[in-house]
């Protein structure tokens, strides 16, 4: 039987919907005030999602068509050093799923940091469908093969692009992604999102190769990509390089 969610979770579950609203799916809901940090909102999709098919679903249909604003880099390394293990299958199935829809390897470094850590026993991935027992044999039968690994039964199911916003609207309301849409994701992007969420990522390279899970070496070349136009400033610390932004308007 599914656990009721406590009052706590439900008010994170809420927030995290009016989060997505304001990054342009539709849930009928008043979005949030401020532009969402995104990498954190995919995490907590994650812990809320089996409790709500309408969250995954929307997450999946914006990721498919705006994945590309995720600072993929950042996404990975918040996997690995906040977001509890048992939630490790669901957002790799999530992106697993965007993998397969879009054809795209885009994702491959987050999924793989999600495997291995697939439930120990296959069941539904929405809770409510463990309840009736004829209701999980459907499941199982029905799951689509890309599930099955995580331990999750999911049953195909349809885009909601008609649920999504378009570009413009969502770039109006969350005018510091438009960075992140130039940079397409890349570690360049994580860099920036990093710097403008925490100036103390700024401190050393090191730092900021730790928080990205790059190398020193590819975070020293991103850097001075960012510098060449603009949008960084480097300073020298000691023996090595600090960093920090030359304008806060980015997301």
């Amino acid at each position: 039987m599914t656990m009721p969610m406590s009052k706590k979770s439900l008010a994170e579950h809420d927030a995290t919907i009016s989060q997505w609203a304001r990054a342009g799916a539709m849930f009928g809901v008043s979005p949030a005030r401020s532009c969402p940090d995104l990498e954190r909102l995919l995490l907590a999709t994650a812990v809320h999602a089996r409790h709500d098919s309408r969250l995954f679903i929307m997450a999946h249909s914006w990721l498919c068509r705006y994945g590309e604003l995720v600072a993929k880099h950042r996404l990975r390394q918040r996997i690995i050093d906040g977001l509890p293990r048992v939630h490790w299958p669901v957002l790799g199935l999530l992106f697993d799923l965007v993998r397969h829809q879009t054809k795209s390897p885009r994702f491959n470094a987050v999924v793989k940091a999600c495997a291995g850590a697939a439930l120990p026993e296959p069941q539904p991935l929405f809770g409510v469908e463990s309840e009736l027992s004829s209701v999980r044999r459907m499941v199982e039968r029905d799951a689509l093969a890309v599930s099955r690994p995580w331990h999750l039964w999911l049953r195909p199911f349809a885009l909601k692009n008609d649920a999504l916003r378009p570009a413009e609207w969502i770039m109006d309301q969350n005018a510091g992604w438009r960075l992140r849409a130039e940079l397409k994701g890349d570690l360049r992007a994580s860099i920036v999102v990093e710097l403008q969420h925490d100036a103390a990522a700024g401190r050393s390279e090191m730092e900021l190769a730790r928080r990205t899970g790059a190398t020193r070496a590819a975070v020293r070349a991103a850097l001075a990509g960012l510098v060449l136009t603009g949008r960084v400033e480097r300073m020298s610390v000691g023996m090595g390089h600090a960093a920090r932004l030359r304008s806060s308007k980015v997301a």
